[in-house]
């Protein structure tokens, strides 16, 4: 009988759930009505063939394409042609697109263009959840130090509440893989492409930001180590005084951590201003259907010159028109109508809220060490009561639980709060390790904590093996 490892394992079950969403999927649109909402729709081209391809597209594929789909799909076709499109970023159309156009050469014979985005997408968002799945479980595995945790976590991931968005036109599967790579290199020591790899996850999503936290706290630990082995060594010889130790420390630190964060911040910056901010205008040569929509709706085309944001500073689009068109803003989404979405992302919320509380509680020492290891020698963290823990209470968690909790405030105070699951769900770890963590039998918790008690903890009684 063959065996299967948990990654196989992991991989499978990664398929298996992506086709019963595309299955799911399909029955709801064809026997639920569509919801009548004042959401964007990209203008259909009426110079579109219509063939029998496109109909079967319709009807299996149909349901995926809604909401900030639109977005996606009509930023892949047309580029940026109106300003509020400019806050969907530009890396997953751009993919998009090429698929897109790759599949409509040999398929043009039996559906659209249009219909081939649609298709180069729901593939695109299919292999890279697939990627994504088994990235993730290695990922967890560095983190907790526990397979069977990580192993559970990943199991959760594949049938997240927010699943649909993984494999529908949206952004989320390609943001998931990036980061989660990205977070894997800098886990396993590959921290020299680290800085490049989450510029690109900040050229898919907004939130891409957040992630040079991660930047900032790896240096911290590279500045702790530095400056321990150097002070080692010059207590030794006794040569060198603690001020010069400091600014050698510093040096190596913090001149490469402000360049590595550059390009986690240059696509936010950039790709707007190239577009928009010409005093000229920007003829993009639109379609006389599209344009004909831009005029009739009064939305501002780089044709038209610079817009309104161009004259902040810095010249930064995203927050200006999330709050000219989606009214974001802090507590500006408290409004008794939108009870029902706040109770849609009470579930993850509680999660992120629940675990931080409990991790400062079992693990005040980290907290306020910052998650950084008191000493490092050749490479391995010292071994002590507060350093040794395995699973959800690791101290290499620190970070996440930190990241998981800002994402999860910010998303509660300022945007739409409905956004939260799916927003956490493709960024955080956090979310699911502690839901393993809570699925878990009783003794295999156990084996996840410490082997050493700490005096005054609330789980003392757990930590029950030796370092």
């Amino acid at each position: 009988m063959a065996t299967y490892t948990l990654t196989e394992k992991v991989r499978s079950l990664a398929i298996l759930s992506r086709l019963v969403v595309f299955v799911l999927q399909a029955v709801s649109n064809f026997l639920i009505p569509d919801h009548n909402a004042d959401a964007f729709v990209s203008p259909p081209d009426p110079h579109l063939p219509h063939l029998w391809g496109d109909t079967v597209v319709e009807v299996l594929f149909g349901g995926m394409k809604r909401w900030d789909a639109q977005y996606f799909l009509h930023i892949a076709q047309y580029g940026y042609t109106h300003e509020n499109t400019l806050v969907f970023f530009p890396l997953f159309p751009m993919l998009v697109r090429g698929i897109g156009t790759v599949l409509h050469i040999p398929l043009h014979f039996f559906c659209n263009y249009y219909s081939c985005l649609i298709l180069g997408a729901i593939f695109l968002n299919y292999f890279l959840f697939v990627k994504t799945a088994v990235v993730f479980f290695r990922l967890s595995k560095e983190v907790l130090r526990h397979e069977a945790l990580a192993y559970k976590a990943a199991l959760l991931f594949c049938i997240n509440p927010a699943s649909i968005f993984f494999s529908a036109p949206y952004s989320e599967a390609l943001y998931s893989f990036l980061v989660f790579s990205a977070l894997f290199s800098s886990e396993s020591k590959n921290s020299i492409t680290l800085p490049f790899q989450f510029s690109f996850a900040s050229a898919v999503r907004s939130n891409g930001l957040v992630n040079v936290g991660f930047l900032i706290h790896k240096k911290l630990q590279d500045c702790a180590a530095y400056f321990s082995r150097i002070r080692n060594a010059i207590t030794e010889s006794g040569k060198l005084s603690l001020i010069v130790v400091i600014i050698l420390t510093f040096n190596y630190t913090l001149i490469p951590s402000v360049c590595g964060m550059s390009p986690s911040l240059s696509p936010v910056r950039t790709f707007p201003t190239m577009v928009y901010c010409n005093e000229e205008g920007t003829n993009l040569s639109l379609p006389p259907h599209l344009e004909l929509y831009l005029r009739a709706n009064f939305l501002h085309s780089p044709d038209l010159g610079e817009a309104d944001w161009c004259y902040n500073f810095p010249p930064v689009a995203y927050s200006h028109i999330q709050e000219k068109y989606w009214e974001v803003g802090v507590f500006r989404y408290y409004e008794l109508r939108q009870v029902p979405n706040f109770l849609l992302a009470l579930p993850v919320v509680m999660t992120v809220i629940c675990h931080a509380a409990l991790y400062m509680v079992d693990n005040s020492q980290v907290c306020l060490s910052l998650g950084i290891p008191p000493q490092i020698q050749k490479g391995k963290e010292k071994c002590d009561t507060a350093w040794c823990k395995e699973g959800i209470n690791s101290w290499r968690v620190f970070v996440y639980s930190c990241h998981s909790l800002f994402m999860c405030l910010f998303c509660v105070l300022f945007i739409h709060v409905q956004v939260t699951t799916r927003l956490l769900c493709s960024s955080s770890p956090v979310v699911y390790w502690f839901a393993a963590h809570l699925l878990s039998e009783p003794s295999s918790r156990r084996e996840s904590e410490s082997s050493a008690p700490i005096k005054g903890t609330p789980n003392a009684k757990f930590f029950e093996r030796k370092c």
